[in-house]
C-alpha cells in the first residue's frame, strides 16, 4: 500500500465519522491549550523576574573576586589556598566555557579630585584593560568615544559632571552669608539646601582636565604632603545606570593607575634611594601584580548560570545579580512542572477517549478489515491506518488547542497590560523603557508551540496502538462473515 493511498483511506475514515472525531479531538484540545496557556503564563512571570533582576545590574557581567568562605565545608579558605587576581587568573577564567572577555580592573589607593576649570569633585580612578573591555564599553558610551589605550585618556561615569562644584563661588557665597548674618541676624540667612535645585549637569567630553592626587610621606617623624596633578583629556561619558558602586568612576588604562599606587605608596626615603630609574624588564616580570577585581562577560544570559558555577569550582566568588537566575529558574521550572501536571490530567483523559473511539470504529468496520485483509493489506498496513487515523485525531486537537491557547494569552495580556497589573506587580516595568517591547504577562515562544503540536501527535498514536493491535489481529474470514 502506497503512502498516498493510506493518507486518503485515513482521512475519508475521519470524514466519515467526522462529527465523533471532532467531539474526540475536543479533549486534546482543551487538554493541549490548558498546557500552552499554563507554562506560557509561567514563562511569561519569569521572564519578567528575570528583567526585572536585570535593572539591578547586567546580567551577562558579573564581579569576580577570590573566595574566602566553602559554606558546604564550613570552612574559611587559609591566605595561602585563596585565589590570587593576577595575570595567571585572566588566563584562568578565559579557558572557560561561555566567558567571552575578562576585563581586570585595579582602582588607585587614594581618592583622586577631578578638575574641570574652576569646577572640581573627587572621584574614583578606576584602571581597566581597554583591549578587554573596549569592545563591550563601547555600547556603554553616552557622548564620545571609548579608552583607546593613551595615558592622557579618560572616560567618566554619568554622574561625575553633576558632582562638580564650583569650589570659588561657593567660598564667596559662604562669605557672603556670613558678612550678611552678621549685619542683620541670624534671622537673614537663607535655610539650607533651599533654591539649590539638581546639580547642573556639564558637558565635559572633549574638555582638558587634571587629576590631583596627594601622598604623605614623613622626614625626621614628622608627616609631609605632595602634590602630583595629571593633564588628561575627557574623551567619553557614559551611560547612566542603576549600579551606584560606579557613579563617581573616572575610567583610565590599568598601567595609569598602577604607576600612580606606585607613587601613593612609594616614601619619600624609598623615592630618594632609588632615584627616578624606572624598572628593568626583569624587574616587571617579578612582580606579583594582582588586580583588585575582575569583571566577567559572559557570551549569553542562557551561559550564565553554567559560568557561575564554573567559576565557584575553580575558587572564585561572584558578585552579581545572575546569582539569583539559578535560583528563579529553579523556582519557576517547579511551577511549570505543577501547573503542566493539572492540565496533563485533561489530557489524559482524552487519551481514554481516542482509545474508545477507536475501539468503537474497528467494531463498525470489522468487515472492511476482513476485505482488505483478503486483497493483500497487510498486518503492517492495518496497523499503520489506524495509528494515522489516532494520530491525527490528536494532530487536529492539538492544532485547534494551541489556537485557543493563543488567544486566552492574547486576552490575558490584553487585560495585563490595560489593567495596570504589570505595573503593580512591579516584575517587568509593564511598557518597558522607550523603544523597548512592552513585558507581556504570558508568552508562547515557538518551541512551545511545536511542542504541542508534536506532543498532542504523538499522544494520538500512542492511544491508537492497542486498537491498532487488535484491528491486525483479526481474522480475515471471520471479519468478512461478520455482520
Amino acid at each position: 500500500m502506497k503512502v498516498m493511498d493510506s493518507f486518503r483511506i485515513v482521512w475519508r475514515n475521519l470524514w466519515r465519522m467526522k462529527l465523533r472525531t471532532a467531539l474526540t479531538s475536543v479533549g486534546v484540545m482543551i487538554g493541549t491549550a490548558a498546557i500552552v496557556a499554563m507554562i506560557a503564563l509561567s514563562l511569561g512571570l519569569k521572564e519578567n523576574a528575570v528583567k526585572s533582576l536585570e535593572n539591578f545590574g547586567n546580567l551577562t557581567e558579573m564581579d569576580v573576586e577570590p573566595m574566602y568562605y566553602i559554606p558546604e565545608e564550613d570552612r574559611v579558605i587559609p591566605d595561602d589556598e585563596r585565589k590570587k587576581l593576577n595575570f595567571e587568573a585572566v588566563q584562568e577564567l578565559k579557558k572557560i566555557p561561555g566567558i567571552a572577555a575578562v576585563m581586570p580592573v585595579k582602582r588607585l589607593q587614594e581618592q583622586a579630585k577631578l578638575k574641570v576649570g574652576r569646577r572640581e569633585g573627587y572621584v574614583e580612578l578606576i584602571g581597566v584593560d581597554v583591549n578587554e573591555s573596549a569592545a563591550y564599553r563601547k555600547n556603554d558610551v553616552e557622548k564620545g568615544t571609548y579608552l583607546s589605550g593613551s595615558p592622557q585618556e579618560v572616560v567618566i561615569a554619568y554622574d561625575v559632571p553633576r558632582e562638580m562644584r564650583d569650589v570659588e563661588k561657593e567660598k564667596r557665597e559662604a562669605r557672603r552669608s556670613n558678612v550678611d548674618a552678621r549685619k542683620n541676624g541670624p534671622s537673614a540667612m537663607p535655610p539650607p539646601d533651599m533654591g539649590g535645585g539638581a546639580p547642573t549637569a556639564l558637558n565635559l567630553v572633549d574638555k582638558a582636565a587634571t587629576i590631583v592626587l596627594s601622598r604623605e610621606y614623613r622626614v625626621d617623624d614628622e608627616p609631609k604632603y605632595e602634590k602630583k596633578e595629571m593633564r588628561v583629556r575627557v574623551v567619553g561619558q557614559l551611560q547612566k545606570s542603576d549600579n551606584q558602586r560606579y557613579s563617581t568612576a573616572v575610567y583610565v588604562p590599568i598601567s595609569v593607575v598602577k604607576e600612580l599606587n606606585d607613587w601613593v605608596n612609594r616614601g619619600r626615603g624609598d623615592e630618594m634611594a632609588e632615584g627616578s630609574t624606572r624598572r628593568t624588564r626583569e624587574d616587571a616580570k617579578q612582580d606579583h601584580f594582582e588586580f583588585d577585581q575582575l569583571t566577567v562577560k559572559v557570551e549569553s544570559r542562557e551561559k550564565v548560570e553554567s559560568v557561575v558555577k564554573a567559576l565557584k569550582e575553580k575558587g572564585y566568588e561572584v558578585w552579581s545579580p545572575a546569582r539569583e537566575l539559578e535560583t528563579i529558574n529553579k523556582f519557576f521550572f517547579v511551577i511549570q512542572l505543577v501547573l503542566g501536571g493539572i492540565a496533563a490530567i485533561s489530557l489524559l483523559v482524552a487519551t481514554i477517549g481516542i482509545v474508545n473511539t477507536m475501539i468503537m470504529s474497528i467494531l463498525e468496520r470489522t468487515k472492511e478489515i476482513g476485505i482488505m485483509k483478503v486483497i493483500g493489506a497487510t498486518v503492517l498496513n492495518i496497523r499503520w491506518l489506524f495509528l494515522m487515523e489516532s494520530g491525527f485525531i490528536g494532530l487536529i486537537g492539538g492544532l485547534t488547542g494551541l489556537g485557543l491557547a493563543w488567544g486566552a494569552v492574547e486576552v490575558v495580556n490584553y487585560f495585563g497590560s490595560a489593567g495596570g497589573l504589570m505595573d503593580n506587580l512591579n516584575m517587568g516595568y509593564g511598557r518597558g523603557a522607550e523603544g523597548e517591547a512592552a513585558a507581556k504577562l504570558a508568552v508562547i515562544p515557538g518551541w512551545l508551540a511545536l511542542f504541542a503540536i508534536g506532543f498532542s501527535f504523538v499522544i494520538g498514536l500512542l492511544a491508537g496502538i492497542f486498537p491498532a493491535i487488535r484491528a491486525s489481529r483479526l481474522s480475515a474470514l471471520q471479519a468478512i462473515r461478520s455482520e
